[in-house]
């Protein structure tokens, strides 16, 4: 996410980059604006494994395992961007999971958006999102930075291997990550490559343009990436 950062940072002018992870193990990560210290106990999650890492942009703690992240990082075109990106995106999200034999479509609008520290991203779904009969099976949130809009996204594959209620400290309630699974819709483990470039191709479809392969970072944005790694986004620590 350090990476997504320095490309939102760095980026070209005209230009957009789309993204997609996985994670190496267990990652707890936190909107920009959670207080995740009063709720969540770092020692708990060392003993389970789980990393935590705060993220760039906004929304509630989401649970990196068992799922895929994508980033998209855009020109902000003017008042409205982000809102216009975020139905953007989620329309060719559910377009290419349609594809995949999943009935996702988007969240009607109407409902309140949950407050940061409201849980569990996947416990509550915002209008919007992508949904498939009833529970969120993909969570985003976006944050500007200056003339550029950066979009996070958590796709689940399978359930979790690590509660989230193990993780926090004595006494705090927290919400199980709750949401639909792709295993779970298409009858089995999920084939990540196809899952990646069905949805490359409904989200270049959706953006037009020109499309080509990253040739990897650059001098400029691998030294701002390393900058960030060990800081949050405000320049405070995590815990």
């Amino acid at each position: 996410m350090a990476v997504d950062r320095a490309l939102a940072i760095h980026r070209r002018p005209g230009e957009g980059v789309l993204r997609f992870y996985r994670w190496i193990r267990p990652t707890l990560s936190f909107g920009r604006h959670q207080k995740p210290a009063a709720r969540y106990d770092p020692m708990a999650l060392a003993a389970l494994g789980v990393d935590a890492v705060r993220r760039p942009t906004g929304g509630r703690e989401v649970l990196h395992d068992r799922e895929l992240t994508y980033a998209v990082i855009a020109p902000a075109a003017g008042p409205g961007s982000l809102r216009a990106l975020y139905a953007e995106v989620n329309r060719a999200l559910v377009q290419g999971l349609t594809l995949l034999g999943v009935p996702a479509q988007m969240m009607a609008a109407g409902r309140p958006i949950p407050a940061p520290d409201a849980g569990a991203c996947f416990a509550d779904p915002a209008p919007g999102e992508v949904m498939v009969q009833g529970q969120k099976l993909v969570g985003s949130a976006q944050v500007r930075l200056g003339p550029t809009l950066l979009q996070h996204g958590s796709i689940l594959l399978g359930p979790a291997s690590v509660s989230l209620p193990a993780l926090a400290r004595s006494g705090q309630a927290v919400q199980v990550q709750e949401g639909a699974c792709l295993e779970t819709w298409l009858g089995g483990p999920v084939s990540v490559p196809t899952l990646v470039a069905t949805l490359e191709a409904a989200l270049a479809g959706a953006f037009g343009g020109e499309w080509r392969r990253g040739a990897g970072l650059t001098d400029e944005e691998e030294a701002t990436a390393r900058s960030l790694m060990a800081m949050d986004p405000e320049g405070a620590e995590l815990w």
